[in-house]
C-alpha cells in the first residue's frame, strides 16, 4: 500500500463545466473545461497551445448556464495561482491539466 501526502485544504467536487481563461502575458482568453473544484481551487483542462506556466496569475471564468433569467445567475471570474502544470498526462488528446488555487 502506498500512502500519498495529500495537500488538499478542501473538499473536491466533479463538475465539467465550460471555462474561459484569461492569460495576461499573451493578452489572450484560452478555452477549456473544468476537471473538479473545491472552495480553495480547480483542477482545469485546457488546449496544449495555451503558454501556461507554473506561479503564474490568470482568471478564470465560469459562464452561467444557459437559459437561466437575466442577470440572474452571473458568470463567476476568479483570480486564481497556477499551481501545478502537467502536460504528460493528456496528451493524447491535446490538452494540458491545469491546477490552480483561488486567490
Amino acid at each position: 500500500m502506498v500512502l500519498v501526502d495529500e495537500r488538499r485544504v478542501a473538499k473536491r467536487y466533479d463538475l465539467d463545466w465550460p471555462v474561459c481563461v484569461w492569460h495576461e502575458p499573451t493578452q489572450k482568453f484560452y478555452n477549456g473545461r473544468s476537471t473538479n473544484i473545491s472552495a480553495s481551487g480547480a483542477l482545469l483542462k485546457l488546449p496544449l497551445t495555451t503558454p501556461i506556466r507554473h506561479s503564474e496569475a490568470i482568471e478564470v471564468n465560469f459562464p452561467s448556464p444557459d437559459g437561466l433569467a437575466g442577470d440572474r445567475y452571473p458568470a463567476k471570474v476568479f483570480a486564481c495561482k497556477v499551481v501545478r502544470v502537467n502536460r504528460g498526462q493528456s496528451i493524447l488528446d491535446g490538452l494540458q491539466q491545469v491546477a490552480v488555487q483561488f486567490d
